[in-house]
């Protein structure tokens, strides 16, 4: 196709008119049915969620759409484009637009150049006769106030930003791309709550130019707050497709999961009177935080709670020894501390799971088992030879306990988010450790995967652990924690019980709203 007809053929579609249909769609993987006959369609202003447990085939259908994978059978046609879409560029020729879970940031590149990444890649910037991008244009600084980024500068290196910023820059690539259909894959996992009005307001903005959103997503909520129809998916099939207006959560629950799900009970009150903190934290300093004091008491779940920048998860780092605090002090059972590395800090008995579960949650080239025995390899040694019959035994009792899909041999990587979640969680565990550190550990996992961490979370409690959860999302701290610690600016700023809390409590408390 000429340059002209790709850019026609990419172009936005009059409200209501179909801007893409699946028919008999299927994706085979060697022993797994991804997707078993799907038919779909998509349509210009609106937005289509696409729900479903980890596993039930919403992201292979997202990244089918988008070319990334080809049909096993069926076809996927994009309207105005002649033939089926075969692979990624020719998705892209199509007006296809997919925004990853985990964006495409260059490090190196500054946030203006990230902006018009897509441009640059195409090459239209760099022929000799192509009037060159001015990534410090008065148009780039206008995208970016658009998705909440206004603050930065425009030379500034990606790199020095967190994952929230990240991702909205990558949001932020919508506003300078031609395309008729815009795919959010999990895009809101690793944004927080601030950042998701800036979502809300691109959203609208892309539905009243005609475009058509796939909204792939866990959070029912957001999805309820967007989309115009849900398509719910379970076990590679289209169970049913529904008007948001005329349905609710706990229908949509029960047909991603084939059952009603039981509600979250409150944690049982902390017996904490007379009892020595597991850790106390004192005046501490690094990152973010500038004199941070709590307590974490046996047999409780504390929150901590706070925006992009709140120093949050500088505080999760520094008292698991992922990063080593500036001042302050760190007394673990009674003892003062120095945790120089998370080596130090397990030998104290301290556990970190992280907030980025692929980048440094597990060994890629791993397998299941390797994985979930890489914490406790030395406990299952003899003379500094590790026993294979015990290793596997054990971590096959593991994959059982913690409900994984695949075996001992199956590679982490290939699992979905939530199965990939349990094995970062069963592989810190194992190390029964007194005080645990989850940072963000629901982001981008299913509702059904969310209970079941949850109520390891809260067996946690119940056996005298420590437990400090980390997370951006107000509603699952009040319903999942005993204390909640909202920081802002590096400290905290105040202190909740969740009886006597609400969402807006905490918001305004962060945002230092009255």
């Amino acid at each position: 196709m000429a340059a002209e007809q790709i850019e026609a053929a990419a172009e936005a579609l009059p409200a209501g008119q179909v801007a893409f249909t699946a028919v008999g769609v299927k994706k085979h993987y060697p022993g797994v049915k991804a997707l078993d006959g799907v038919d779909l369609q998509g349509f210009a202003g609106e937005v289509l969620a696409v729900c479903g447990a980890n596993g039930a085939g919403k992201s292979t259908f997202a990244k089918l759409l988008a070319g990334v994978d080809t049909p096993t059978e069926g076809e996927i046609t994009v309207t105005g484009y002649p033939h089926a879409v075969r692979n990624a560029a020719e998705a892209e020729q199509a007006g296809v637009l997919m925004m990853h879970q985990e964006p495409l940031i260059i490090d190196d590149f500054t946030v203006g150049e990230n902006v018009w990444l897509y441009k640059l890649r195409m090459g239209r910037d760099i022929r000799p006769w192509a009037r060159k991008v001015d990534s410090n244009s008065a148009r780039t600084r206008e995208v970016l106030r658009d998705v909440g980024l206004g603050h930065l500068r425009t030379d500034e290196v990606a790199r020095t930003l967190g994952p929230g910023q990240r991702q909205m820059l990558s949001l932020s690539r919508a506003a300078v791309t031609t395309h008729k259909i815009m795919i959010l894959d999990e895009t809101t996992a690793s944004t927080s709550e601030e950042h998701f009005g800036d979502i809300l307001d691109l959203v609208r903005r892309e539905k009243q130019a005609g475009t058509s959103i796939m909204f792939v997503s866990h959070r029912l909520n957001e999805v309820f707050a967007m989309s115009d129809r849900i398509a719910v998916l379970r076990n590679g099939t289209l169970v049913k497709v529904l008007k948001t207006s005329e349905t609710d959560a706990d229908e949509v629950t029960t047909l991603m999961i084939g059952q009603a799900l039981k509600a979250l009970d409150r944690p049982a009150p902390a017996q904490v009177e007379g009892k020595q903190p597991v850790i106390s934290v004192r005046d501490l300093r690094g990152g973010s935080a500038d004199g941070v004091s709590f307590d974490v008491f046996p047999g409780e779940v504390v929150g901590l709670y706070g925006l992009v920048g709140s120093g949050r998860s500088s505080v999760a780092r520094s008292i698991t020894g992922q990063k080593q605090a500036a001042g302050g002090t760190i007394t673990v059972n009674g003892d003062v501390v120095q945790l120089s590395s998370p080596g130090a800090a397990l030998r104290r008995r301290i556990a970190y799971l992280t907030e980025d579960r692929r980048l440094e949650g597990f060994v890629k080239d791993f397998d299941n088992g390797e994985n979930m025995s890489l914490v406790v390899l030395p406990r299952m040694a003899k003379g500094g030879v590790v026993q294979a019959g015990v290793e596997k035994s054990r971590v096959r009792e593991l994959i059982g306990e913690y409900q994984v899909k695949g075996g001992p041999k199956t590679y982490t990587r290939t699992l979905s988010g939530g199965n990939q979640q349990k094995v970062v969680v069963a592989k810190w565990l194992e190390a029964d450790p007194d005080f645990v550190v989850l940072d963000e550990p629901t982001k981008g996992i299913d509702v059904g995967a969310r209970s079941n961490i949850y109520e390891i979370i809260h067996a946690l409690a119940a056996r005298g652990k420590a437990v400090l959860v980390v997370s951006s999302e107000a509603e699952e701290l009040l319903s999942l924690c005993h204390r909640i610690l909202v920081m802002r600016g590096g400290r905290i700023a105040a202190e909740f019980d969740p009886e006597d809390a609400d969402t807006d409590d905490l918001i305004r408390t962060a945002l230092h709203a009255d």
